[in-house]
């Protein structure tokens, strides 16, 4: 699903009207090391990564 939908459909209506399934909550877990990981509602990480890199898009 394209963020883009997300966010128009989010900001004019309810997004489950357009089929549109909801936006997943997580929550954003770092390491003292500077890792990176995103937890699903039980904290199980399910993407991390050891060494992110900072982009300019």
């Amino acid at each position: 699903m394209r963020a883009r939908e997300w966010a128009i459909a989010g900001a004019f209506r309810d997004p489950e009207e357009y089929d549109i399934p909801a936006l997943p909550s997580w929550r954003v877990c770092r390491s003292e090391c500077g890792g990176l990981a995103f937890a699903d509602g039980d904290g199980e990480p399910f993407i991390a990564a050891e060494n992110p890199v900072r982009v300019r898009r």
